[in-house]
């Protein structure tokens, strides 16, 4: 494929646009960015770098030509391993209610990240299925750089295209391998996930593992980028929009989280989402 000079577009983790964003990024510099999450889907096509990428509990070593999928509010980070390589990627945001609509009643376009939330597996290696997403879209950046007749249609094309392959390939490979992770993160994990909403402390936790408090925090970070902590409190907040949107009044919502209360919740929620609880009811509603 020839190369492409397109002018790197701003990066930001909200999108501006209604429907979907296309942006190419090459970072010289990469300024690491938290482990986060937001309400659209992400395909991330990785073209060059040195990067370790982490999506929920699993770790991936990328390698040029791997495409991510990250569903919404799936908590995820890029991880810098050489700085002196350029960072290069594509990245498509899709909102969700754009992706109901442009699916069809036999073909839900959503398929491919939903079969990768069964398989535990977000990364894909496939050289010729990898070549065919990028030049797509690459079509959809063109398309969106320009006001010619009909550019509109032709991105949503492109975009239905690269969904429509994506999620043919995880049906023909339902057994995709999920990321490598430790057995001691994996179990963490998963006894976060049960006891969410208890009263979880790293001693707790640490206890169940029969580990030392200090060295199961330092390997948890280590393999995710965040301490336990961060990870419940994300992972809690997470849920408190889960909650929000299917109707529990925002004053229960915390205590059914893990807050112990509610002023904790609220000052927690408004630092990672850059809102309130009530301001997000009201945005969704």
């Amino acid at each position: 494929m020839k190369e492409r000079h397109t002018a790197q577009w701003k990066s930001s983790q909200e999108m501006s646009k209604e429907n979907f964003e296309i942006h190419f990024y090459r970072d010289k510099y990469f300024k690491t960015v938290e482990m986060h999450s937001h309400d659209f889907y992400e395909i991330y096509c990785f073209l060059g770098g040195a990067v370790d990428y982490i999506v929920e509990d699993g770790l991936y070593h990328l390698q040029s030509g791997d495409v991510l999928l990250i569903p919404p509010n799936y908590l995820h980070q890029p991880r810098i391993t050489d700085e002196s390589i350029v960072y290069s990627r594509l990245v498509l945001w899709i909102n969700s209610k754009y992706l109901k609509r442009i699916s069809s009643k036999n073909t839900d376009l959503a398929t491919c990240f939903n079969k990768a939330h069964e398989t535990g597996s977000y990364l894909i290696k496939n050289g010729n299925l990898s070549v065919a997403i990028i030049q797509e879209l690459y079509a959809v950046i063109d398309d969106s750089q320009t006001e010619a007749f009909g550019n509109d249609i032709s991105a949503e094309n492109h975009i239905r295209n690269t969904l429509t392959m994506l999620g043919a390939h995880y049906l023909k490979n339902p057994t995709a391998k999920p990321a490598a992770q430790s057995k001691i993160v994996s179990m963490a994990i998963e006894y976060i996930g049960e006891h969410l909403c208890d009263d979880l402390s790293l001693d707790l936790i640490a206890k169940k593992l029969y580990l030392s408090k200090y060295y199961f925090a330092h390997l948890f970070k280590e393999e995710t980028g965040i301490s336990p902590h961060g990870y419940i409190l994300k992972k809690r907040l997470l849920l408190s929009k889960e909650l929000i949107e299917s109707g529990l009044p925002i004053t229960e919502v915390f205590s059914k989280c893990g807050f112990g209360d509610y002023s904790h919740f609220f000052r927690a929620f408004k630092q990672e989402f850059n809102m309130t609880p009530k301001q997000y009811f009201y945005m969704i509603k």
